[in-house]
Order: C-alpha cells, then structure tokens, then sequence
C-alpha cells in the first residue's frame, strides 16, 4: 500500500498514558508531509516538463550523438524521483524508530527510578511500623505496671 500525504495528515493515533508526546508527533508528520508535498510538486514539474519536452520539435543536428528516447529519461527519471521518495520514507521510519527507542528507554528509566522509590517508601513504613508497635507495646507495659501499682496501694488502704 503506497502511503499518501493524506493517509499521513489525517492518521489519528490514540493517547494512552506513558505514551508519545501527541504534538511532537504530529509535528514530525507535517514535517514529512511536506517534505512528500515537495516531491509530489517535483515529480508533477518534472512530468510536466517531460510533456512539453516531448512536444517540442527536435533540434536537427548534423550528426546526432546517440542519446536515449525520451521515453528512457522519463523512466530513469520517475525511477529517480520514486528512488528519492523511498529514501525519504526510510530515512522518515529510521526516525521515528530511534525516537521510540529513546522514549522506551526513558519510560524503563522512569519505570526504575519508581520502583526503586516505592522500594524505599515501603521500607520507610515497615520502619515507622514496627516504631510504633514498639512504642504501643512499651506504652502498653507502663500502663500495666502503673495499674499493677494502683492496685498494690489500694490493698494498703484497706
């Protein structure tokens, strides 16, 4: 399937959460779309002046050097302009694949250092937790031993 200017502009992605930045996409395909623009106008002058080219009469010259139809040089030069298309749309995918690739390493990086933090933050409370079972067990002997002590004066009074 030939990809399009139009296939390009009007390709719709959806938004997921850790995913691309919407509008630096979107400004790499306008990027693209009109670089395909400007190859389109290419191609359209160059047919256009193939056209004229071929509607012109020959010059005559007393002994014509062998040169090709003018048919060949609209071929060889179509194969050039397709051949200059498809390195633009491979250097255009390279791209965007060192772009994911970077941004998949920024998002294992950020998925990391998360990790790491939620690591430390539950550590943190299994510490603050057994502080405070300590404090509420020690507490706890205090108030028994005060309440044994009461009790042991309330005998003497009797």
């Amino acid at each position: 399937m030939a990809v399009t200017v139009e296939m390009i502009a009007s390709k719709e992605f959806k938004v997921v959460s850790k995913g691309y930045d919407p509008p630096e996409v979107d400004d790499f395909l306008n990027d693209i779309c009109e670089e395909m623009e400007g190859l389109e106008d290419d191609i359209k002058q160059l047919r256009s002046a193939l056209t004229k080219a071929e509607a012109a009469p020959a010059p005559v010259v007393a002994a014509p050097a062998p040169r090709e139809d003018s048919s060949e040089a609209a071929q060889r030069l179509l194969k050039n302009a397709q051949r200059v298309s498809d390195e633009t749309i491979a250097d255009a995918k390279a791209e965007a694949d060192k772009i994911i690739a970077e941004a998949k390493a920024k998002a294992d990086k950020m998925l990391q250092n998360a990790q790491t933090e939620s690591a430390r933050l539950t550590s943190s409370l299994d510490t603050l937790r057994a502080a405070a079972n300590d404090y509420r067990a020690r507490f706890k002997r205090l108030v028994d031993d005060q309440s044994h002590l009461l009790n042991a004066e309330t005998e003497l009074f009797k």
